[in-house]
């Protein structure tokens, strides 16, 4: 069996979004605007103590929390496998979960890969 090949998450994102026929902006657009309904979203989805949730909310903007909601719940959340069109995603879901959730380490992971800034988080 030959080894499994890796795709990052950025141009998994990318590709999935033009697969599906939409823009990053048309899904976003779509989303929460309030930053409370964002961050309760993802504390269904992330391990948060409130400090870190509080640093999330102060130091992203509400696009970015929508960002990282969306590919958390699309790449991570309903994708046990950790695949994307046979490719391992990195950072892994391995790398990024404990059991059925995203931990705070794993946001900041998802969000470098994202390239977006994880200054003061």
């Amino acid at each position: 069996m030959s080894p499994m090949g890796y795709i990052d998450l950025r141009r998994a994102l990318k590709n999935f979004l033009k697969e599906k026929g939409v823009t990053l902006q048309e899904v976003l657009s779509l989303m929460d605007e309030d930053k409370e309904g964002i961050m309760e979203a993802l504390k269904k989805r992330v391990h948060l103590t409130e400090a870190q949730s509080r640093a999330l909310e102060r130091n992203l903007s509400s696009r970015d929390l929508n960002l990282l909601l969306f590919v958390i719940q699309t790449f991570y959340i309903v994708n046990p496998g950790g695949l994307y069109k046979g490719l391992i995603i990195e950072p892994t879901r391995e790398d990024v979960m404990w059991g059925n959730k995203v931990t705070f380490e794993g946001c900041k992971m998802i969000l470098e890969a994202l390239r977006i800034s994880t200054t003061n988080l």
